[in-house]
């Protein structure tokens, strides 16, 4: 092992504790529905950890896919995040979500 491996699996040990900490106080506070915070804290230590030892043990590895472990965990969270905050009510598939109820352009007014 170089030492360049060694200083990119410790920076990046580093950055999965850290993201994970941050998953596990943002759970914490926002009330994620499914699973506990330690868990989703959990999810991502294993993918991010599952990349650097990917990275580290198998040299030759595509980085694309590599990053796409890496990001797995944080991007299963955020979705699970968004529905938890924005899943109870009923799909409508005129309108964003980020729109309110009655919207004053919805298109219903006969004078336009």
């Amino acid at each position: 092992m170089t030492v360049t491996t060694a200083l990119v699996a410790g920076g990046g040990g580093v950055a999965v504790a850290l993201i994970a900490a941050a998953v596990y106080r943002d759970a914490v506070r926002v009330g994620v529905d499914l699973g506990s915070p330690a868990a989703w804290a959990a999810l991502v230590v294993c993918t991010g950890g599952a990349s650097l030892v990917t990275l580290v043990l198998v040299p030759d590895a595509p980085l694309p896919g590599v990053l796409v472990l890496t990001a797995l965990g944080p991007l299963l969270y955020l979705l699970e995040r968004d529905d938890s905050m924005n899943g109870d009510d009923a799909a409508d598939p005129t309108r964003l979500p980020s729109q309110s109820g009655e919207s004053a352009d919805s298109g219903d007014d006969p004078d336009r």
